[in-house]
């Protein structure tokens, strides 16, 4: 009995100490699990940022026409109210994804344990732990990056947590609210909104049961259900959705079956990224991104609404315009670049240059055609602005956004040339000169700085001799003239004093005398904002592309005004403007085709560019409403556009082509240049060009500043001399 009762005794012992060794273990396993648990929390997000609910959303930019032009975005995102969109998107989301959705407080109870159970030997055989999110969940490790997105326990529990916290916040409705915003819906798009858009090219509000079934079929793995890369993955989980819906009851069987038989229908032209005007919007995205640090916001994701002064009318004219004269000026720049045999084609082509050789290798159009695609490939630039208040109104700086983001309108700096003749000359208009002022037309020389000798001629040879006034050699563009304005009346370092009023960057400009003939580098930008100030009257606007800035909810970050200074006069611009007008009107004006080959029968002022050895052609023009400019020529200087390639057959066609439709489709009223009190016309005798007396045979009207009209009249038509010859000489 002793011996039994001491074995009795020491088995209550070591229960006792087992006993006691479970609840120590226990107590150490749930102290461990307690600090575990806590190092998790840790990690999770702060309250505050639990509290605050604030998604990436997507900048908008708008023209002054009201079309939205441009979407900017890390995250492609909008926001979307629950009541603006049909049941059957959220109907598709829970019977899907979390059928318990109205029911839980974060987390569904029974999956989470049967996920626990399966995940222990998933763990212990080292495959990933997945499965049981509620839609909450999926919220919380989509909203908060210290939850992330591994397949591990770790996430798991930091994912139950916040989401019931989430739960705690929010409402049911706030929460689905934000997961139709937040969560990636494929194609690179956040939120059922933004999806909608891409996919089908509607808004949310205006889905269809198989178009809400298949966006939510892409929240499982966007990529592996992209129905435009994997369309039968698509629809064979769409159809899952559908079976889903039915199984809940959202939808009966007789729908079911038949909206499973209908075909995915996408829209297409939605997965276009470039946009409207994709040059100025670049430019757009550039100042949003410096601004950002001084107005606080973060252009990104702060869904900012960014008007811009772009016309979008405006815009698609010029797209129209450029597009359909890429080939035409491609051609005849291949033609001229084949038949030059100085330093065309022949230059690439190893062969001797006997004329039997040369013609067998020019009957190879394929050759031909590589060595020409290789070397030539046209740029364009066409903006353009409104000369009153500075907007920017279209802008195309490439011929190919895609594959050229390069923007020649503000980034390439080309030699002006002839373009910039109007400044030259209205330097010397507002210096007491006046159109009536002649020089010498004859050869010149000049010394240069470095001791070389420079010869200027005018393009035509054969057009040199008497005295040519200012208004004749500018219709004509007469390059001896313009030098000698430089050599007698005027100084280049005025011309660029000018310049720079006028809103030219002239880094690339220098103080010497070949600045006549737009010796140095401007861009285009440069060229028109000068002759929008001329047609602006005198008054530099720098040019405008932002109006305001707002931010999500309306309020004004920034509103934007004109900057102006008066550049040169009122009679000054009116004289240049009155000059630039017979480029165009004249018989002989270098302008003259846009009046016959485009039958434009506006109010216009402008002039032709041609740049040595035909590199650039331009245009540059304006009327009391619009200042436009186009450039033509190759990126690389090295090649050009070929012999014969002016500004006059080469840019001016665009020109005209863009501001005869322009005011065809704009119906603008007709506006005519208004003349300053401050200029007079004055009888001027045609061979003295001094103010007609009573016996000059010939003259004219001429303008002048009534501050600067000469005070000396004809003489060489006077009392003494009327028996002289027709032309008043003896």
């Amino acid at each position: 009995m002793a011996v039994e009762k001491k074995k009795k005794v020491n088995v209550i012992k070591a229960l006792l100490v087992m006993f006691s060794g479970a609840i120590v273990l226990s107590a150490i396993s749930v102290l461990a699990l307690y600090i575990y648990i806590s190092s998790l929390m840790a990690d999770l997000p702060e309250f505050k940022k639990l509290e605050k609910y604030e998604p990436n959303l997507i900048t908008k930019l708008y023209s002054s026409d009201g079309v939205l032009i441009k979407e900017l975005y890390s995250e492609n995102r909008n926001p979307v109210d629950l009541d603006s969109i049909p049941k059957h998107v959220t109907q598709a989301l829970i019977s899907t994804e979390d059928r318990a959705f109205g029911e839980h407080w974060g987390f569904n109870t029974r999956r989470t344990v049967q996920a626990a159970m399966m995940a222990i030997p998933r763990k212990l055989v080292g495959k990933n732990v997945h499965g049981a999110s509620t839609i909450t969940q999926q919220l919380a490790r989509n909203l908060y990056n210290e939850i992330g997105f591994k397949k591990n326990v770790e996430r798991k529990i930091k994912e139950l947590l916040t989401s019931i916290e989430l739960e705690k916040m929010y409402s049911k409705k706030e929460i689905m609210e934000m997961y139709l915003t937040q969560c990636l819906f494929g194609e690179g798009t956040y939120g059922i909104q933004s999806s909608a858009k891409r996919m089908f090219g509607k808004n949310a509000s205006e889905l269809l049961v198989e178009e809400s079934a298949l966006l939510i079929a892409q929240l499982k793995a966007p990529a592996h259900y992209n129905p435009f890369k994997k369309p039968e993955n698509a629809l064979n989980r769409r159809n899952l959705v559908l079976y889903n819906m039915l199984t809940m009851g959202y939808i009966g069987e007789d729908e079911y079956d038949s909206v499973k038989q209908l075909p995915i229908v996408l829209n297409e032209i939605t997965r276009k990224e470039i946009g409207i005007a994709p040059y100025f919007t670049e430019n757009i995205r550039k100042k949003l991104r410096d601004m950002q640090d001084e107005y606080d916001f973060e252009y990104l994701r702060d869904g900012l609404k960014v008007y811009t002064t772009l016309d979008s009318r405006i815009q698609a004219i010029a797209d129209t315009c450029v597009q359909a004269y890429i080939p035409i000026v491609t051609s005849s720049t291949k033609q001229r670049f084949i038949k030059d045999t100085r330093k065309g084609l022949k230059k690439y082509v190893h062969a001797n240059y006997d004329s039997t050789r040369w013609k067998f290798k020019m009957s190879d159009s394929l050759m031909i055609d590589s060595l020409v695609e290789a070397k030539l490939k046209p740029q364009m630039a066409l903006m353009a602005i409104n000369p009153k208040n500075g907007n920017i109104l279209a802008m195309v700086g490439g011929t190919d956004f895609k594959n050229h983001k390069f923007n020649t309108a503000t980034q390439a700096w080309r030699q002006p040339g002839s373009i910039f003749k109007p400044i030259v000359y209205l330097t010397a208009l507002d210096n007491g000169y006046s159109p009536a002022t002649t020089l010498i037309n004859q050869p010149v020389v000049v010394t240069m700085p470095d001791g070389s000798r420079w010869q200027p001629g005018n393009y035509d040879k054969t057009n040199m001799g008497g005295y040519i006034s200012l208004r004749e050699a500018l219709r004509q563009s007469l390059n001896l003239i313009s030098v000698r304005l430089i050599m007698e009346l005027i100084t280049p370092r005025e011309v660029i004093t000018y310049a720079r009023k006028l809103g030219i960057n002239t880094k690339y400009v220098m103080a010497y005398n070949s600045i006549a003939l737009g010796a140095g580098a401007l861009r285009p930008l440069d060229i028109l904002t000068a002759y929008s100030t001329i047609a602006n009257r005198g008054t530099h606007i720098k040019p405008l592309d932002i109006l305001k800035i707002e931010d999500k909810n309306g309020n004004t970050i920034r509103e934007f005004q004109p900057d102006r200074n008066v550049a040169i006069s009122k009679e000054t611009a009116y004289m240049i403007t009155n000059m630039m007008e017979d480029v165009v009107n004249a018989s002989d004006g270098t302008g003259r085709r846009l009046r016959f080959m485009y039958d434009f029968r506006r109010p216009v002022a402008g002039k032709t560019g041609t740049t040595n050895d035909f590199t650039d052609a331009w245009f540059c023009g304006f009327t009391p409403q619009i200042a436009v400019v186009v450039w033509v020529g190759l990126l690389d200087p090295a090649f050009k556009l070929g012999n014969g390639a002016t500004g006059s057959n080469t840019a001016l066609p665009l020109w005209g082509k863009f501001i005869k439709q322009l005011y065809d489709e704009m119906n603008w009223p007709v506006e005519d240049f208004q003349v300053p009190e401050g200029i007079v016309e004055v009888e001027v005798c045609k061979d003295s060009m001094k103010p007609a007396g009573p016996y000059c045979p010939r003259t004219y009207k001429e303008i002048f500043n009534e501050k600067y009209i000469p005070s000396e009249k004809c003489d060489i038509h006077t009392p003494r001399n009327i028996d002289s010859d027709d032309s008043g000489r003896f």
